[in-house]
């Protein structure tokens, strides 16, 4: 598979059409896990960069894709969400019976990360053109991301069931939740260690 703008302009069209195929395409790829992180880290940075500039519209509806304000903890709390996802996805997907490996995990949510970032710019697009119908393309983005998850889940996983594969996203938002709350309790703790007595 070559990564030049036309065969992404073409996966990006494809993925919404047939999210299944792209993601059977995906896991078949075999890179390094320093090139799945590295990609990931600019998709999540040029999404927080497109929600940064997206809330300077005057008059602009709130959004499903808001995040706290400042682009820098923004950014850092994305990644840490995405990170911790994948690798609840990824074991809550074995303990499920699925056969995804990690590197496969990586870059399927380093994809879907790609086309989260795709309805932003879209969402922002909305908001500039024709701003009395923003929050409607705000929902239906999200309606989307779920449809193209829950494909990318059961291919991953090759759980060939769509039920067992937003079993696996319920399950993965519980995990989620308990991971990022144990790293915000070790962040809060070490700045209360480290701050002024």
């Amino acid at each position: 598979m070559h990564f030049d703008v036309a065969t992404l302009t073409g996966l990006i069209g494809q993925t919404f059409r047939q999210p299944a195929a792209v993601a059977s395409e995906i896991v078949k790829l075999r890179l390094p896990h320093a090139v799945g992180w590295m990609a990931l880290g600019v998709v999540t940075i040029a999404t927080v960069i497109i929600i940064s500039i997206e809330r300077l519209i005057p008059g602009r509806p709130e959004m499903i894709s808001d995040l706290g304000g400042n682009p820098f903890f923004d950014a850092l709390f994305l990644g840490a969400m995405t990170v911790v996802f994948i690798f609840v996805l990824y074991y809550a997907g074995l303990a499920m019976g699925g056969k995804g490996t990690f590197g496969a995990t990586l870059l399927i949510m380093t994809w879907f990360q790609t086309i989260v970032l795709v309805l932003v710019i879209v969402q922002m697009l909305a908001v500039l053109l024709v701003p009395s119908i923003a929050t409607l393309v705000s929902l239906a983005g999200f309606g989307l991301q779920l449809w193209c998850l829950m494909h990318f889940l059961n291919v991953l996983h090759d759980f060939n069931s769509l039920g067992k594969a937003f079993g696996l996203f319920a399950l993965s938002i519980i995990g989620f939740v308990f991971g990022l709350s144990f790293i915000l309790l070790m962040v809060g703790g070490a700045a209360l260690v480290g701050g002024p007595v």
